[in-house]
């Protein structure tokens, strides 16, 4: 008897309008942090494998009355290669050539500046044999002792604090996401129980028929559902031209941080499942509201 069609008259009920632009605007917060969240530690995953097991030595210019001297500041990045290649757990060390430098300062300076003019370090690449053990502190000591305008820069300590700060980005974006999940459920629950005071002759009528409390719940839940989803297909809908643009820019970027920050397969499931989890989220809470209220208002 109630099994193919809704005896509840939902067509003037304000949850009509009210219930999907509201998911919508919860999708869409969360797709954003989502991809925020996303990028972020992908931007971090590709530099730690960049740049694990990497050094770099950079070996200032020596100036001579006010001139760069570079017979002298050659010589001191040969001994800086000398004493690199002696070290033990180092499996290479080479200088970076003009074109190198060039690409490293575009993003910054474009592509008119002359290296010639500019009074840049030489910058030293060194790579470490997997799983070696270096002394750094020796190295450093070693380095300051015979080639004292040269300074070693360990890239663990410049990873461990962005590795912190995308921590404390990462906490802030759950944050956000926990809020979205609590204010959707409540919103939910909000409409559920107004649609249930503004029905309930209806619902007293059904149930002196026979409808139990199941069916009714779960007339609710495929409405709800309905309404969600077509929330949450507009919100996500407004998440994927914003995303394409910041990628493009982003894409701009060469050689930057934001250039590492990209989407993969995986990411785009996380994503997708974001409307799917309101839609889901939005028609079980209603049907447990209806099932709770249902018990203390019969």
């Amino acid at each position: 008897m109630f099994k193919n069609r809704s005896d509840l008259p939902f067509a003037g009920d304000m949850s009509g309008w009210f219930l999907p632009l509201m998911v919508m605007l919860m999708v869409f917060f969360a797709g954003l942090t989502t991809a925020g969240t996303l990028s972020l530690n992908s931007m971090l995953s590709r530099w730690s494998r960049s740049i694990s097991g990497s050094l770099t030595v950079q070996v200032i210019p020596i100036e001579e009355n006010g001139r760069v001297n570079k017979k002298k500041t050659q010589q001191e990045t040969q001994d800086v290669l000398d004493i690199l290649r002696k070290t033990a757990g180092i499996a290479s060390a080479d200088v970076l050539t003009d074109s190198q430098m060039k690409n490293l300062l575009r993003p910054w300076l474009g592509d008119t500046f002359l290296l010639d003019d500019l009074p840049m370090p030489h910058l030293i690449d060194v790579r470490l044999i997997d799983g070696a053990e270096v002394d750094l502190d020796m190295l450093r000591a070693l380095l300051r002792k015979n080639t004292p305008n040269a300074s070693l820069d360990v890239h663990k300590l410049w990873l461990g604090k962005l590795i912190k700060l995308v921590r404390t980005l990462d906490l802030l974006a759950s944050t956000l996401l926990s809020l979205v999940i609590a204010s959707t459920s409540v919103i939910v629950i909000y409409v559920t129980c107004s649609s249930l005071a503004v029905h309930k002759p209806v619902i007293e009528l059904l149930h002196q028929i026979g409808a139990h409390d199941g069916y009714i719940s779960k007339q609710y839940a495929k409405r709800t559902t309905l309404l969600a989803a077509v929330g949450a297909a507009a919100g996500f809908a407004g998440v994927l031209p914003v995303l394409f643009l910041l990628s493009a820019r982003a894409a701009e970027v060469q050689g930057g941080l934001l250039s590492e920050a990209r989407f993969d397969a995986a990411s785009w499931v996380l994503l997708c499942l974001v409307p799917v989890s309101a839609v889901v989220l939005s028609g079980m809470t209603a049907f447990w509201t209806v099932q709770k209220t249902l018990r203390r208002m019969l």
